[in-house]
């Protein structure tokens, strides 16, 4: 699990909100605490959706972060911060199975719940801790520390400022 507070929250925020940076990852859950608390699901309710509609979707269970963050924008935007808001994003399927391909890791992608970032801003700072979620019990640490890696490079390459804590 990696815990780091993000360096310049201006342009974190407008490279999760507004930029495409975030786009490939899927929307678990987001609240937003402003004038009124705001809770977003991510859960994809399938009757909503043409059945080719849910076939050109990513997830059958979590709709794209890119799909959603213009409405959480909406509610963010303001003349005033909000209080705070949590985001909590997961790598799609094929990422997690491309990590594990990619590395060798002697595990079947299926046996991933999933691999997150929780995205939390408390009013002064924001803070990324990731954490991975197997469906099965392992004493390997190698997927988790993949994905801290894999989350710290993707920051540093979309330059966004960051610190270990």
């Amino acid at each position: 699990m990696l815990n780091i507070r993000i360096s310049d929250l201006k342009i974190f925020v407008h490279k999760l909100l507004i930029d495409k940076t975030f786009d490939p990852l899927l929307l678990v859950e987001a609240s937003i605490k402003s004038d009124v608390s705001y809770h977003i699901s991510g859960r994809i309710n399938r009757e909503f959706f043409t059945d080719e509609e849910l076939e050109a979707l990513p997830s059958d269970m979590y709709i794209p972060w890119s799909a959603q963050k213009g409405n959480i924008f909406n509610v963010i935007k303001g003349s005033k911060l909000p209080l705070g808001f949590k985001i909590v994003l997961i790598a799609r399927d094929r990422d997690i199975k491309h990590i594990i391909e990619n590395n060798n890791l002697h595990m079947n992608p299926d046996d991933v719940a999933n691999l997150a970032m929780n995205i939390l801003y408390d009013g002064n700072e924001i803070i990324v801790t990731t954490i991975t979620s197997l469906k099965t019990f392992s004493l390997s640490k190698e997927l988790e520390h993949l994905w801290d890696q894999n989350v710290k490079a993707f920051l540093s390459k979309n330059e966004i400022t960051f610190e270990e804590r």
